[in-house]
């Protein structure tokens, strides 16, 4: 029968006990890990916080602020898909506001995906490895007039046919104008109030929402 020394009992007990702290120490960051990577609250329809402190916005989705038409609904459908789920974001690009930028997942599904497809989403054409994947989302939801592009919120009507002056907003250069009838490019103009663009029924009101008058109007 083999004989062991202290010394050997000692070894071995020593290895056991590297080995019991290392699966406890690899355990611990595992959960540190799951636990800050689950979300704990969304902010919009494209934007949400994890426990870790950490804030992330689905690359290439521009869902409606808060306030505009289709907002809450795009927000609901979010918390559907993260809200207190561990979540993986990955190709992450960094930006202001503390932000992360990146493609979503939750398992195997990818919420960027799932929020143009389901229409709650504008697409941005940034480079990315799922780029094709949200085009043809992109697309299938326009055709089928999915969320916003189902409700009043794109290419929208009046709600008061009396009230016809239009306040665009420039999509480069974000500078807010507004149409009257008699303005060059009026019938050119559509509203899209998921944008934050809307009628209004004077040019003291559209003023008074930040809109200045269009240049080529008498």
């Amino acid at each position: 029968m083999a004989k062991f020394s202290k010394f050997d009992l000692l070894k071995t007990w020593g290895i056991k006990v590297i080995l019991a702290v290392s699966v406890l120490i690899n355990g611990l960051v595992g959960w540190n890990y799951y636990s800050g990577n689950t979300v704990s609250r969304v902010i919009d329809g494209d934007t949400f916080d994890l426990k870790n402190g950490t804030r992330v916005r689905l690359l290439d989705v521009e869902s409606p602020e808060i306030g505009l038409c289709g907002s809450e609904e795009a927000k609901r459908r979010l918390e559907e898909l993260v809200l207190g789920k561990f979540v993986t974001v990955k190709e992450l690009t960094f930006e202001e506001f503390n932000r992360q930028n990146g493609l979503v997942y939750q398992g195997s599904k990818l919420i960027n995906e799932v929020m143009i497809r389901d229409g709650w989403g504008r697409l941005h054409y940034n480079p990315n490895s799922k780029r094709e994947d949200l085009k043809a989302a992109y697309k299938e939801a326009r055709e089928n007039q999915r969320g916003i592009f189902g409700m009043d919120c794109i290419d929208a009507e009046p709600v008061d046919p009396n009230c016809r002056i239009k306040g665009n907003i420039d999509e480069d250069k974000q500078k807010k104008s507004y149409h009257l009838s008699n303005c060059r490019d009026y019938n050119r103009v559509t509203i899209d109030r998921d944008r934050g663009e809307d009628y209004y029924c004077s040019e003291k009101e559209a003023q008074a929402a930040g809109f200045t008058k269009a240049s080529g109007c008498e």
